[in-house]
């Protein structure tokens, strides 16, 4: 097996200074709340109202909608969980109205974390959200928030260009630049969209500039931190080491590795940039090659387990072992499995396999007819 390169795409002072700034950041986050416990006489805050799902905009909420009654609580909640430093944490329950005095900015429990977080959606979302709210009523605090939000991933970029899962930094596998559930591609996919103007016209020039300089910076950090293996490009890992960019652990039963999914994401985000230059161009062509490699055929992975079945597939494992393409899997304690029978405690509640590199390949067999190999 070959390793990936691990020289340093970045130094060392540079991810200290970054961590110093960041720590920054934590101090008016956390100032508010305390003034609110202040206050309000509370010994501990409490944890934001609580939902499972992920925050997203769905089919019901069209153009009409969002010129709602309904639309403008909502926002008011969105408003009101935007942290001093300009994002969102995750699994909120907007439809249960403001946070109130003393509560968290985070709805899994009351401890200080993800605070704020590009995790599960978070952030990227609301600041979609509240530019469609403002584009159907008119309103300077959306606009506000939208770039206060804009001023945040910003604010959170690392110094390769790519993203941490949670800023001001948490510590541990949440610093690592994260792929993991397509963070970064909801990140980058949303600065796109800032620079096409439409619903986020109102942006300023220069606001719009330093997001379209983050852009670049952040494609960049995706097309280097493609993982080399004997001279080959082949996909990404779900997280990568914020200095040298090599793949890393996330939870304990994400062990480093080339992952199908996260690649099939940053692949389907790649293809859309309007004019992608040759870098760019090359580092898609050689993650489908190595999606059309790694693709098993002829098994099925549902409530049941992982199986042979005749005529299934293609399926695409979540992880991949580096240098041999094997199915890497692990239960809490962080041990490598190469048969996902052998899981106990991890063998359900996550996604070990998954289907959709089959419609990037797709994508990808037209977008490569326009955008030939360098």
């Amino acid at each position: 097996m070959s390793p990936p390169p691990t020289a340093n795409v970045t130094s060392s002072a540079d991810w200290s200074q970054y961590k110093a700034i960041s720590a920054q950041h934590a101090v008016p986050d956390k100032a508010v709340i305390d003034s609110e416990l202040e206050a309000t006489g509370q010994s501990t805050m409490i944890r934001a109202a609580y939902t499972d799902a992920d925050f997203k905009i769905d089919a019901t909420m069209t153009d009409a909608w969002f010129a709602s009654p309904a639309a403008a609580a909502m926002s008011g909640a969105i408003l009101s969980y935007q942290t001093p430093t300009g994002g969102w944490s995750k699994h909120i329950d907007y439809t249960a109205g403001p946070r109130k005095p003393g509560q968290s900015f985070f709805g899994e429990d009351s401890s200080w974390s993800y605070i704020a977080t590009i995790d599960n959606n978070a952030t990227t979302t609301e600041i979609q959200f509240l530019a469609r709210a403002n584009h159907a009523v008119s309103s300077a605090r959306y606009r506000s928030a939208v770039a206060k939000g804009l001023e945040y991933l910003l604010l959170a970029q690392q110094p390769t260009g790519c993203w941490p899962q949670v800023y001001p930094l948490m510590g541990g596998y949440h610093d690592a630049v994260t792929y993991n559930d397509d963070a970064i591609v909801h990140v980058v996919s949303l600065l796109r969209d800032v620079g096409k103007g439409g619903m986020y016209g109102f942006v300023s020039s220069g606001l719009a500039s330093r997001a379209a300089a983050a852009l670049a910076r952040g494609i960049d950090c995706i097309v280097t931190s493609q993982i080399i293996v004997s001279g080959t490009k082949t996909a990404w890992g779900q997280q990568h080491d914020p200095v040298t960019l090599a793949p890393v652990i996330g939870r304990s039963y994400e062990l480093p590795g080339i992952s199908g999914q996260e690649s099939a994401g940053i692949v389907n985000c790649l293809m859309t940039l309007a004019s992608p230059d040759a870098r760019v161009v090359a580092a898609v062509h050689a993650a489908a090659d190595w999606l059309k490699l790694t693709a098993i055929s002829g098994y099925v992975y549902d409530a049941n387990g992982f199986r042979a079945q005749a005529g299934a597939g293609p399926l695409w494992a979540r992880i991949a072992e580096i240098g041999t393409n094997r199915p890497i899997f692990a239960n809490r304690d962080g041990v490598k499995l190469y048969d996902f029978d052998q899981l106990t405690d991890r063998r359900t509640g996550y996604s070990w396999f998954g289907t959709s590199p089959a419609t990037t390949l797709k994508t990808y067999a037209t977008w490569a007819l326009s955008h030939p190999r360098p």
